[in-house]
């Protein structure tokens, strides 16, 4: 993984040099390194330190930016979710068949998933809403790519811990929320419970079960 990232940093920087008619030479005195340095960043090598890089890339008008990318979804056991889990699966009616970690691909999945004979309702279980909109759309994102999986009408439900934070956190996005999942609490409960539609996306508060 290092190898290819510094890879990719290399062949940046020997085009970028290339394009300005630089001789490694030239662009090593230009960033304060050795050329072995110049030549080690441009050949990939994963030893470089990122400051090297970054003094490197900068002298011939390149800035590196590092950016994190989900490659996996943690699994509930990784993240302490799983007793919220199996609470709504031991809740739901025997007219859902119900899926922990239903996998997307790319390492994605939904966290509980209760496909019934109308509908699909794809659970997402916050525990810590750490910024509510891109939660969100992460989930609804995962919604519809389940929908077209099934082609069938897949609800979301946003399943979050009940706490002082979270609830802090929703208090002023009260209108936002009503228009992205406006389902409440008993209305989510009544049709796992009922083994009904849901009909729409929908929120759901539960405290983890001891």
């Amino acid at each position: 993984m290092a190898r290819g990232v510094a890879g990719s940093i290399g062949h940046e920087v020997t085009l970028a040099r290339t394009n300005l008619a630089l001789t490694r030479y030239a662009a090593a005195r230009l960033a304060g390194v050795s050329p072995s340095t110049q030549k080690r960043v441009e050949e990939g090598d994963p030893s470089i330190s990122i400051d090297t890089a970054s003094r490197v890339a900068d002298a011939i008008g390149l800035k590196l930016w590092a950016k994190a990318f989900p490659i996996r979804t943690p699994s509930l056991r990784d993240t302490g979710q799983l007793r919220i889990a199996a609470f709504l699966r031991s809740l739901a009616s025997d007219a859902f068949r119900v899926t922990l970690e239903l996998g997307l691909g790319n390492g994605r999945s939904i966290d509980i998933t209760f496909f019934g004979p109308v509908e699909i309702i794809a659970a997402e279980i916050e525990r810590l809403l750490a910024d509510l909109q891109a939660q969100y759309r992460a989930a609804a994102a995962k919604r519809d790519e389940l929908a077209l999986i099934h082609q069938r009408p897949v609800r979301l439900v946003l399943v979050v811990e009940d706490n002082r934070r979270n609830r802090a956190a929703v208090r002023d996005h009260a209108a936002l929320i009503g228009s992205m999942l406006p389902a409440g609490s008993r209305e989510v409960l009544r049709a796992l419970r009922g083994g009904q539609p849901l009909g729409r996306d929908g929120i759901l508060w539960v405290r983890p079960p001891r």
